[in-house]
């Protein structure tokens, strides 16, 4: 039993030497101060980690939709494209403050996973003895790809399953056993359904190469018979999977989907040269995460093993065809952006390129395999000299090239070492067989530690010590005035953040977040009434007076002015992502050293009434004040209508070295920057205000890398990026004169104009008065059922919801159906009512569970039916053979 044990228990030991080296290195918790959290792993995924234990253990509600996701949202695509993975039943085990460990343990798990699956494949398929099996395992899991995108822990269950999906997809074609391949297949779609889809468009032609590798000789026929199987296990794992992919499809379609488009240009994304450079040991840096090429490297083993691959004459013509023709649509793939947004469902991505590009390397470590099993007792020194001759050109090629700044002479020179040594090696038998193999493992351990250690080196890591006070001090904050009557609802905003997401980690009804599933609508509506979105987040950095009270606030966190003496050099400095002035309108209840707390106790709730001009009302783009005002409006439907905000001229624009060199349609500036030397170009805008409040609006177009703002001599913040116009705090009960002063600091910036609007605070505190009487009163609140009563005033009327518009939200209006509306450019939804008391209920309902599981119970059938019969099948041709 050992001896079948023995080469995985070795493959384990091996992966958490290179993995322990690592965490010492970068001093990785537990075995050092820093986390593993970076970038998107600390922006957004350890929030949903939090999320995924509070979900388990106190509020399964929210695997269908929750209200600490923005305003409010639908979770079946979160949990699909996040949450899935069966590693992350180790969260369970953790409390949130020791997540940060948790996360290097699921990493650590996942590599090794990674790297004994691979190693299954490899002994089974090609029957690698152990040396061999361990040396490509480890390129597999060790590979540049898995460095790079470790971070994006959920893409990993994907180089987990795939060498078992491929070890059943061959099982599947030569013998007709199927049960591995398509539950291997189904765990992929449901543990990441997008990573799966590569991987399903990635079998689509390696299915084609399995075929013809087990073919004697090409036959047509035979070939289209098996791939129609290997088409319809594919359609039963995908039914199968069906109970996560039907709801995610149907949420895919409010935010991924309402992004997608049809582009046909042949636009080059990358040239041969740039691919190429990704052949190298260590070729990465942080720019490379944005704007890369595909990260192809696997050692130079592999990089060897794939040339003699293509050189070998015992491997088949139509193998070599065919991989050839595998590595073209690779190479269209990388080249041409057309093809790169179909590998990623008809999105370019905006980071993270290429993230498919693991099945390349897939594919190139089973030929490399291939060759090795094939090869001579020794290769034809006509052949080797060239291939060592053409890649000493070709390094030397990138040796002086100045393009690639990932690469430098060490990464060269290392390269071309390794590369001939395992030449060398390969070629001249200087010591016995089996000590060859384990050497051959040395120098792969070696040379892939070395480039695992150059790539993550190259990101920034949250320090456990700041983690963890922010994390303490985000507690202390909330904890108090977290909803302890489940049966009310009010949300909570802070002018500080780590991230977009942290609601979900304290469990909050907040304002922000930022994900790849969030609905297009939410950022939309942020856009359109001034708030800070794009194509996937949404924050409310800089809300106004009545948003505040639109969106039900009730406690708002602030930077203490004097927080910065009270943090010490290891602690977690606070700081408002966009300065609010007019949070002063509301009481102060609470004081702290680092954060003080405001209460917001006159609201408008969850529901409000409003006019019946709702049915023909629309937002508007890049009109954020007209947009506030059609609410304004819509709420104060028995008033003057006469408009809350005024615009207010500028008493002065300064320009102190820089010149308008145009002023486009009147509106469209282009500054140009003559500042020289130590100096700095400037436009002052002075203006006069009453005690009233008053906001800018921002055009989009500024930036933080674009200028630097101050207001009255005092750093300015505003929260970059964002698409439209916004409405960011000028004055609140500090008459008298000011200057906002903006830095240009390109040579030349080309944007709108700022415009400056005074806000009727007296009229307005009349109309919040006025609807105190005329709200929603929650009598029940769960994220997915929400039942209460309303007084409406007029004949024909709406309530109001601040919920972002679902169809999937199921209404009754005293106890009968009601339609939803999407109001407002199909941003928020509404519900008709008449005159009276009103008990409006709102259920979650999304019947794309009941339709996926349907599906799902139909593949599982099939699938024991395909068993069964194929049983029967052998037990019939067993006994005919015994008859005869």
């Amino acid at each position: 039993m050992w001896s079948k044990f023995k080469p995985y228990a070795y493959n384990m030991l091996l992966v958490s030497v290179m993995f322990l080296l690592l965490a010492i290195v970068y001093e990785f918790v537990p075995f050092g101060s820093e986390t593993m959290l970076t970038v998107d792993l600390g922006q957004q995924y350890i929030d949903f980690f939090s999320l995924y234990k509070e979900t388990l253990t106190h509020e399964p509600g929210m695997l269908l939709y929750s209200f600490e996701k923005a305003l409010g949202g639908e979770m079946i695509g979160l949990w699909a494209y996040y949450l899935l993975s069966p590693f992350n039943i180790i969260l369970l085990f953790f409390n949130e403050g020791n997540f940060d460990i948790a996360v290097t343990l699921l990493t650590y798990l996942k590599l090794v996973a990674s790297s004994l699956s691979f190693m299954y494949f490899a002994r089974s398929k090609y029957k690698l003895n152990t040396p061999m099996a361990l040396t490509f395992s480890i390129s597999y899991a060790m590979m540049s790809y898995v460095m790079v995108y470790m971070l994006n822990i959920m893409w990993l269950d994907g180089l987990v399953l795939l060498p078992l999906i491929a070890l059943g997809l061959e099982r599947s074609l030569t013998q007709h056993k199927s049960l591995l391949y398509v539950l291997s297949l189904a765990l992929m779609m449901v543990s990441n359904y997008y990573i799966g889809y590569m991987i399903c468009l990635f079998l689509s032609f390696y299915a084609l190469f399995v075929i013809i590798e087990q073919q004697r000789s090409f036959n047509w026929k035979e070939t289209a018979k098996q791939y129609c199987w290997f088409i319809k296990d594919s359609i039963i794992a995908c039914l199968i999977a069906c109970i996560s992919l039907i709801p995610t499809i149907m949420s895919i379609s409010k935010n991924k989907g309402e992004y997608f488009e049809v582009n046909l240009s042949a636009e080059v994304a990358h040239s041969l040269q740039d691919m190429l450079s990704k052949l190298f040991i260590g070729s990465f840096n942080f720019d490379e995460m944005s704007s890369g090429s595909p990260n192809l490297y696997a050692g130079m083993l592999v990089l060897l093993l794939v040339i003699l691959f293509f050189a070998n004459r015992s491997i088949k013509k139509s193998e070599k065809i065919m991989a050839g023709l595998i590595f073209g649509i690779y190479f269209l793939s990388f080249r041409y952006e057309l093809l790169d947004r179909l590998w990623h469902g008809g999105q370019f991505p905006i980071w993270y390129h290429f993230r498919f590009s693991f099945t390349t390397s897939f594919f190139c470590i089973v030929l490399a395999i291939k060759a090795y099993i094939h090869r001579p007792a020794q290769y034809s020194i006509k052949l080797l000299v060239p291939i060592l001759i053409g890649f000493g050109l070709f390094a030397f090629h990138y040796f002086y090239k100045p393009d690639y700044e990932f690469l430098n002479d060490w990464k060269i020179l290392l390269s071309v070492l390794f590369f001939a040594m395992l030449l060398v090696v390969l070629q001249f038998n200087l010591m016995h067989e089996n000590a060859r193999q384990w050497f051959i493992l040395a120098i792969v351990a070696v040379e892939l530690s070395i480039n695992s250690i150059f790539i993550l080196g190259e990101l920034n890591y949250v320090n456990q010590a700041k983690f963890r006070d922010y994390t303490s001090v985000l507690a202390a904050a909330v904890e108090p005035v977290r909803q302890e009557d489940p049966n009310d609802f009010y949300r909570i905003h802070k002018t500080f953040m780590r991230t977009k997401n942290e609601a979900f980690y304290e469990h909050y009804d907040g304002m922000d977040h930022f994900g790849s599933t969030i609905e297009a609508h939410i950022p939309e509506l942020y856009g359109y009434l001034g708030l800070p979105d794009g194509n996937g987040f949404a924050v409310y950095t800089n809300g106004t007076m009545f948003t505040d009270d639109f969106f039900n606030i009730r406690y708002l966190l602030d930077v203490s002015p004097d927080t910065e003496a009270h943090t010490a050099e290891d602690e977690y400095l606070l700081y408002q992502e966009g300065t609010d002035l007019d949070m002063q309108a509301h009481t102060l209840v609470r004081q702290e050293d680092r954060f003080w707390m405001y209460e917001n106790p006159e609201r408008f709730g969850l529901g409000m009434e409003v006019s019946p001009e709702l049915a023909s009302a629309s937002f508007h783009r890049h009109q954020a004040i007209q947009n506030q005002e059609t609410l304004l409006r819509l709420l104060d439907y028995d008033g003057t209508g006469e408009p809350y905000f005024t615009k207010v001229a500028f008493d002065e624009v300064e320009y102190d070295k820089v010149e308008v060199t145009d002023k486009g349609d009147g509106d469209y500036y282009t500054y140009q920057n003559q500042a020289t030397g130590e100096d700095d170009a400037w436009v002052h805008f002075h203006y006069t205000t009453t005690d009233a409040p008053y906001y800018f609006t921002l055009p989009s177009q500024l930036n933080k890398d674009k200028v630097y703002l101050n207001l009255d001599h005092k750093r300015y913040r505003f929260y970059t990026p964002y698409r439209r116009r916004q409405i960011t705090n000028a004055s609140y009960q500090t008459p008298g004169e000011h200057t906002l002063s903006m830095q240009v600091k390109e040579d030349e910036l080309k944007a709108n104009l700022i415009y400056l609007y005074r806000f009727d605070e007296e009229r307005y505190q009349e109309l919040v008065a006025k609807r105190a009487n005329a709200q929603f009163e929650i009598e029940h609140f769960q994220a997915d059922a929400i039942r209460g009563r309303i007084h409406t005033h007029l004949p024909q009327s709406y309530v109001l919801f601040t919920i972002p518009y679902d169809k999937n939200w199921q209404v009754k209006v005293n106890g009968q159906k009601a339609e939803s509306v999407a109001a407002l450019s199909d941003t928020l939804l509404a519900v008709p009512v008449s005159a009276g008391e009103n008990t409006i209920e709102l259920a979650y309902r999304p019947k794309s569970i009941l339709i996926g599981s349907g599906l799902s119970v139909l593949g599982v059938l099939l699938l024991i039916g395909q068993v069964i019969y194929l049983k029967r099948q052998d037990a019939k041709q067993d006994s005919e053979n015994l008859q005869s």
